[in-house]
């Protein structure tokens, strides 16, 4: 017995090892088909060995019914499912239950789902693994297996029921996020949360606007992510908004799905003298003081760059979208408000050259007053003087 632990520790470590030298590409991530009751659909996963030595995966199937709040999703193997209303991996045939890729080599596998007459309308939902170790191996290859989500619907009355169960703007203290209305720095983190109540998943998308107290919209304030159809990421790009969710992650049916999105600074692409482009960044009081420099493009000799501590109230506004059935888009706003300090610059007077003008006027109003007529009389004093001595 302890030489078979022994052993399964072994062929787990090389599993790992394995696993994690092996440099994989799988496309597309993600399939969603809609197929009629008593109907069928092949697809093809495309998977290549990108590394430089050999490779045998194993693939096996699942069902999934719901990530948990985190996006986590849930798998549940065959003989553990406990209802067939949303199941699929029954109804699904995989093409190879194990391939072997040579370096650089790219396979096409097929799988094909048949949908029974009787099968219960909605979506379904599935995923194929694949794993350097068969299904039966130890524990750690499971946990190092990749897998492609398939989902399937089968037309019918689609309800749809949702809520935004929460909408919370915190802060960060020793890992921890405590809910606060006031800031005195970035980062702000905003939490939001899906709830899917019926028989359909949704891919939920939103954006959270934050508009100050002068009613300007913040720009560049985060970044977000293109994806294609198939799943894959194209680019990034800077928007004048927190994008939530752009990745294109689904809500499944009766679960509920919490998003946490980060406010770090302002994003600004600057042109280099080589010609490349780079972003940097900026904080809440550089942003201002940048706004307040193309307001003012010079300053009067008279003015100066002064700094104070500013409470300003900036409102988020939440907009949200989603899929409702026949594709038609459904829109939901909700708004927070909340109050962040900063050091913010801007123009007024110049004391010193004020004060200075101020010695000049007052020695311009001395010198008229007080020294010309004391000359003047000087002056008469020494002519009276000087006809006097001359008779």
């Amino acid at each position: 017995m302890k030489f078979l632990k022994f052993l399964a520790v072994i062929l787990s470590f090389f599993v790992f090892f394995w696993i994690s030298k092996a440099d994989l590409s799988i496309s597309p991530l993600k399939h969603e088909l809609t197929i009629n009751a008593w109907d069928q659909r092949s697809e093809i996963i495309k998977v290549t060995n990108t590394d430089k030595t050999p490779i045998t995966l194993y693939t096996s199937k699942e069902d999934f019914i719901a990530w948990d709040d985190t996006g986590n999703p849930t798998f549940i193997k065959p003989q553990d499912q406990k209802t067939e209303s949303y199941t699929l991996s029954h109804w699904v045939e995989l093409e190879n239950e194990s391939i072997t890729l040579a370096p650089w080599e790219t396979r096409e596998i097929r799988f094909t789902v048949r949908v029974p007459e009787n099968w219960e309308p909605g979506w379904h939902y599935w995923a194929i693994f694949f794993s350097p170790g068969a299904p039966n191996w130890a524990q750690v290859a499971i946990v190092q297996r990749l897998w492609v989500l398939v989902l399937i619907n089968v037309p019918w009355d689609i309800r749809i029921s949702w809520a935004l169960t929460e909408f919370q703007i915190w802060e960060k203290n020793n890992n921890s996020l405590t809910q606060k209305s006031d800031f005195s720095n970035l980062p702000i983190y905003f939490e939001t949360k899906f709830k899917n109540d019926w028989n359909t998943h949704l891919k939920p998308t939103w954006k959270i606007e934050l508009i100050d107290e002068n009613w300007e919209t913040l720009k560049n304030i985060w970044k977000e992510s293109i994806i294609s159809p198939s799943w894959a990421f194209i680019w990034e790009k800077m928007v004048d908004y927190i994008p939530i969710n752009d990745a294109l992650w689904n809500v499944l049916p009766k679960s509920e799905r919490k998003y946490i999105s980060i406010w770090n600074w302002f994003w600004y692409q600057i042109l280099k003298d080589d010609g490349k482009k780079v972003v940097e960044f900026k904080n809440l009081s550089d942003y201002y003081a940048s706004k307040a420099a193309e307001k003012r493009a010079y300053l009067q000799f008279w003015e100066q760059i002064h700094s104070k501590t500013v409470n300003k109230k900036i409102t988020a506004n939440l907009s949200l979208s989603y899929e409702w059935k026949d594709k038609e888009k459904k829109d939901f706003k909700q708004s927070k408000t909340f109050i962040i300090s900063y050091d913010e610059q801007y123009v007024w007077l110049n004391y010193y050259m004020i004060a200075f003008v101020i010695l000049i006027i007052a020695w311009i109003g001395y010198y008229i007053k007080v020294i010309v007529p004391k000359s003047k009389e000087k002056l008469k004093k020494d002519l009276l003087e000087e006809i006097k001595n001359n008779r």
